[in-house]
């Protein structure tokens, strides 16, 4: 290591430290996917949260299918920057014109089941139209 100098060993580890980062966020995307999608089927819990947002009416003001409009927020936008965690809280408590939403069983049943519909639209994995559930 005499023969390195110093600039030469922090482009080293610049480069290992950017490789691991890329790396990382490759596999938490991977991991982060909570959606499993063939073609219009959906797994299980997509399936639960696409019937939950029809019958729930969340198109009355999102759309029907998440895009929003002048009025409502897009919610494939909203979950390109929003956690998991973050939808929950303002789909439960509520946020400015939206109502909250800890008091709807059918809601708080599917919670996470409306989050891998949403997320997989937000992805452009799950197509706009109508779902089935993969068997």
């Amino acid at each position: 290591m005499a023969n390195w100098s110093r600039t030469k060993i922090n482009s080293v580890i610049v480069a290992a430290g950017c490789a691991f980062l890329m790396a990382s966020a490759q596999t938490a995307r991977a991991e982060e996917a909570p959606y499993k999608v063939e073609g219009n089927k959906v797994d299980s819990a997509a399936f639960k949260g696409y019937q939950t947002y029809k019958r729930q009416r969340c198109e009355t003001c999102h759309g029907q299918t998440g895009e929003g409009s002048a009025a409502f927020p897009n919610l494939l936008t909203s979950l390109k920057t929003k956690s998991k965690e973050e939808f929950k809280t303002i789909v439960l408590e509520g946020k400015n014109a939206m109502p909250a939403h800890k008091n709807n069983k059918a809601v708080v049943d599917n919670i996470d089941g409306l989050y891998a519909y949403l997320k997989g639209r937000s992805d452009g994995a799950i197509p706009a139209g109508e779902l089935e559930e993969l068997k």
